[in-house]
């Protein structure tokens, strides 16, 4: 049985779907990474870099979408450190 999603939040419903669906995934990498920090210091250097707020500027912590991501994160985080139930596999 999957797990279901968890509830919207606050800043759910200011989120457009596709910059929702790109933050979660950025979220779920630096949570899962053994080096979070690391990876995210990276993508905020690529930030720098590119130029590409469309894409990346969630990143940066003066931008709107900055503590929505910062909920994915460590809700993500929370996740992974959540005791599952026997016979239940992690996805």
């Amino acid at each position: 049985m999957m797990e279901a999603p968890p509830p919207p939040t606050s800043l759910d419903h200011r989120v457009p779907a596709e910059e929702r669906h790109r933050i979660e995934r950025v979220a779920r990498y630096v949570a899962r990474d053994r080096d979070g920090d690391l990876a995210e210091a990276m993508l905020l250097r690529l930030l720098k870099i590119t130029r590409n707020g469309r894409r990346w500027g969630f990143l940066a912590h003066d931008h709107p979408l900055h503590p929505y991501y910062l909920q994915q994160k460590v809700s993500e985080q929370c996740r992974i450190l959540r005791p599952h139930p026997a016979g239940v596999p992690d996805r």
